[in-house]
């Protein structure tokens, strides 16, 4: 599993979080758990919106042990990347009966037509791999 490393320090009160080989990409925690949990989203939220040109493989530990602050290796989460990708709007067409039908399903779980949408066309696509 691919991982970058963070540096973890704790001041006035907040954990600080910031990654060496990523510029730019820091977060903060009240807790440590806190702290862990918002390195895992930002690094996710750095890796899928940065410049190409930022990007950098993340560096071995050795190479980072002389920072001060507890080196932390935080895993790249697939599932919060994926909730960074780029939306793209488009339009379509349903038979009315389709469309109450799908209404009807995705407020009884209360989620969004989109997501319905988008749920049920992944779930098609897994299908047919």
């Amino acid at each position: 599993m691919k991982h970058y490393y963070a540096i973890f320090k704790k001041t006035a009160g907040v954990i600080e979080v910031t990654f060496p080989d990523l510029e730019g990409c820091v977060t903060f925690g009240n807790t440590w758990e806190e702290a862990l949990e918002n390195a895992e989203d930002v690094l996710a939220g750095w890796l899928a919106h940065a410049d190409k040109i930022y990007k950098k493989e993340p560096s071995k530990h050795d190479e980072l042990v002389h920072l001060s602050g507890e080196l932390v290796p935080i895993v790249v989460n697939e599932k919060i990347l994926d909730t960074y990708q780029e939306l793209k709007r488009f339009n379509v067409i349903f038979p009315k009966s389709i469309l109450q039908a799908v209404d009807e399903a995705r407020k009884k779980i209360g989620i969004k037509r989109s997501t319905f949408l988008q749920k049920a066309a992944e779930k098609y696509l897994l299908e047919q791999s």
